[in-house]
């Protein structure tokens, strides 16, 4: 019975379709009303299907969490807690070359994304960390590095973001961070990036890199590092996360972070510094992995 009234229904569905468009072809006007009105649906479509992809991409909300450990910190050495013994980190895929690499300025930061497979996605683990942690961005701040070691910043610091797939981890975000120390001579690995930046200076820009592998720009430390519960923001979103911080101080040359100062806002603006102000540590605890 409700095999014959679907049937039915389909059938005059189809029926008063065909005359529509049978009249349609025979007159200009109708044509190009029907047309209308399906590009109509078509956006329509294509923008509920946007919006509903956003909201489940959209992190939870973090709030409470956000404002109870901010970012930036300034880590004295002095006051940080040693952590003898710590399983070294192991860090899996960094060597291996993605099929794509992008790079975008969106407006306050330059966000570098690669393209792969899941199962050749890189990712962190060991340490104390509750499971695996996988690549996501990395974004740069210069002008300054957001945070510093005993009270002494860098020109710029390099953030990668990872995220774990374990529904019950204690941080669902783990953020490495890298600072460069200004020299007069270049640093050639950064080139990979640097000598890029120029094809999306306006704010919106997105260019593909030539591949290379991460490893080459992202040291794979293992111990003698520090960690501390903060927050990442990279323009758009701000989320809670544990912080690894490189102990080795890299180099950038002045004319490569002049590349970096020459990239603009969506004002049009050049940003010469997009790192945030430091935060007081308040209760929050700095340990030194070792």
């Amino acid at each position: 019975m409700l095999l014959d009234l679907v049937s039915y229904l389909w059938s005059s569905l189809s029926t008063n379709v065909a005359g529509a468009m049978d009249y349609a072809y025979e007159s200009n006007y109708f044509m190009g009303l029907v047309s209308c009105i399906m590009a109509l649906v078509f956006i329509v479509h294509v923008k509920s299907a946007s919006i509903i992809l956003t909201n489940l991409c959209e992190p939870k909300p973090r709030k409470s969490l956000i404002e109870r450990q901010p970012s930036p910190i300034d880590i004295a050495r002095r006051g940080v807690f040693r952590m003898d013994h710590v399983e070294a980190l192991q860090w899996y895929s960094y060597d291996e070359l993605p099929p794509a690499i992008l790079l975008e300025n969106n407006g306050k930061t330059v966000i570098m994304r690669i393209s792969c497979g899941p199962e050749c996605t890189p990712f962190i683990s060991g340490g104390t960390l509750p499971g695996n942690y996988y690549f996501v961005e990395a974004i740069f701040k210069w002008g300054a590095s957001e945070h510093s070691i005993d009270s002494r910043s860098y020109a710029m610091e390099m953030q990668v973001l990872h995220a774990t797939n374990m529904p019950d981890a204690a941080y669902e975000y783990l953020t490495v961070s890298y600072m460069f120390a200004l020299t007069h001579q270049k640093n050639q690995f950064l080139d990979q990036v640097v000598e890029n930046l120029w094809a999306i200076r306006r704010a919106g820009s997105v260019i593909e890199l030539p591949p290379f592998d991460l490893a080459t720009l992202m040291w794979c430390f293992n111990q003698d590092y520090y960690t501390y519960r903060g927050t990442y923001a990279n323009g758009n979103v701000v989320l809670p996360s544990q912080w690894a911080i490189c102990p080795r101080i890299f180099h950038i040359g002045a004319e490569q972070l002049a590349q970096f100062g020459a990239l603009c806002d969506e004002q049009g603006c050049r940003i010469a510094i997009n790192a945030r102000k430091k935060q007081p540590l308040g209760d929050r605890c700095v340990a030194l992995n070792c």
